[in-house]
């Protein structure tokens, strides 16, 4: 398949450089490693302590893993924390092919664990990431034990078309203005995200471009009402996706096991906006027991 990386003189190097100066904040020790795949190599950020309990993180679209900056210091206490470079977004997995289904989104999921030898894993993903763990809770629903799900992409509510175009336009035109107003469009009033992470977001979209072919999609009521594994939804009042109102809605009349909150004064990127109160609401989540 082809490069994510656009035609130009050093646009790997450019991301890269941006990649690990936002790693120089990670605040935890941290491990760097590859899971070899169908697709091609998975890369992944591990911390915590290795006898606890296995926390897989799925980042947004056009992030990467780094996008947990502020939320590991933290979750890491608690978790063996493996934060996951989706295979063909921008980061730092090397795609041999795409991925082209949900069903081969599992296979991806259960060659990723088999390669880091965990059997069953707590799963936490925000927005795109939250679309892939839903994908995961219908598709691979054996090695799930708790997920908490960010204002996942589509999944309960169609995206509006002004969310789409807004995301459409700062693919094709990467101008440092536009992405810092798709940003900003996209965070809660007066919030704020990571500097240095902003900084990689733009560089990555200005040298790469995902090569993804699963795109976020609306789930019908019979893919909701597999779900069986716990989960928490967590949507921000200010997100611009979708009615927020609606989504939870129909989240809790189709989807068993779910528990939902609607986070105040926060917008679409949760975990980045507010990590103390998302860090909080996933650890009090995942070690309560929860009758099914």
């Amino acid at each position: 398949m082809k490069t994510i990386y656009r035609n130009k003189s050093g646009a790997k190097e450019a991301f890269i450089q941006a990649y690990d100066r936002t790693l120089l904040e990670w605040d935890v020790p941290v491990e760097s490693t590859y899971v070899d795949t169908f697709f091609g190599k998975t890369h992944i950020l591990i911390s915590g302590p290795t006898d606890a309990e296995p926390l897989i993180l799925f980042h947004g679209f056009g992030f990467s893993s780094t996008m947990w900056i502020e939320n590991m210091k933290q979750l890491s206490k608690s978790y063996r924390t493996f934060s996951v470079d989706f295979i063909g977004d921008i980061n730092k997995s090397e795609a041999i092919r795409q991925i082209k289904d949900k069903e081969e989104c599992a296979r991806w999921f259960r060659e990723v664990l088999s390669g880091l030898g965990i059997q069953k894993t707590h799963i936490a993903g925000l927005s795109y990431g939250g679309f892939i763990a839903l994908v995961l809770a219908i598709h691979a629903p054996q090695f799930i034990n708790k997920m908490v799900v960010m204002s996942p992409a589509a999944s309960f509510q169609p995206q509006s078309k002004k969310f789409f175009i807004k995301c459409l336009l700062a693919g094709i035109f990467p101008t440092t203005k536009r992405l810092n107003g798709l940003m900003n469009y996209m965070i809660g009033k007066g919030n704020q995200v990571n500097e240095t992470l902003r900084n990689q977001f733009i560089t990555g979209m200005q040298n790469a471009l995902p090569k993804n072919k699963l795109f976020p999609g609306y789930m019908n009521d019979d893919e909701l009402k597999a779900i069986q594994c716990p989960i928490l939804l967590l949507i921000g009042d200010q997100d611009i996706q979708y009615d927020p109102q609606k989504a939870i809605t129909r989240a809790k009349q189709l989807v068993p096991y779910i528990q939902t909150n609607l986070v105040s004064d926060t917008g679409h990127g949760l975990a980045m906006e507010r990590p103390a109160t998302i860090n909080s609401l996933m650890i009090s989540f995942f070690s309560t027991s929860v009758n099914q």
